[in-house]
């Protein structure tokens, strides 16, 4: 258990940088929103710049608050030796992750089909959104490979 203990030590650093760095992206959009422009997006109508710095804020306050609750629950779980063992069953269960793998997998090979048959489809409509979505899709397959390729020779 301490070796885990360890390990959510080093996550709740990682998490603590990271709600860092999320809290001033989301203080910069809503401080932008309101009139105290630090960075202002390349749009050139104004509603656009209000709707992407409400996206960013959002999205960025809502990876902030799932963040803080993996934080606060890896805190709990390492000042309670019960909580901490149900975590470490929790995250450690051969199941979940067989269940979680497979997910991974068949949202991947959807992703992929998709991407390209949206390739297709933005083409007719706009070259630059299509080529973006291609490239998108050949780094993801790229990675794919090469992950399978490293897990070839580890495993």
């Amino acid at each position: 258990m301490e070796q885990y203990k360890e390990k959510l030590k080093k996550q709740n650093i990682v998490l603590l940088l990271c709600i860092l760095a999320l809290a001033l992206c989301s203080a910069l959009a809503f401080a932008s929103e309101i009139g105290l422009v630090v960075i202002t997006p390349s749009f050139p109508e104004k509603h656009w710049m209000s709707l992407w710095r409400g996206f960013v804020g959002g999205a960025s306050t809502g990876i902030l608050c799932l963040m803080v609750f993996c934080l606060v629950r890896n805190y709990l779980a390492m000042m309670d030796e019960k909580k901490l063992k149900k975590l470490y069953v929790k995250m450690h269960d051969e199941r979940t992750i067989q269940l979680f793998h497979n997910a991974r997998s068949a949202a991947m090979s959807v992703f992929l089909i998709g991407g390209l048959l949206a390739v297709i489809v933005t083409g007719y409509f706009d070259p630059k959104v299509s080529i973006t979505i291609l490239v998108c899709v050949m780094v993801c397959s790229s990675l794919c490979l090469w992950f399978k390729a490293y897990y070839d020779k580890k495993y």
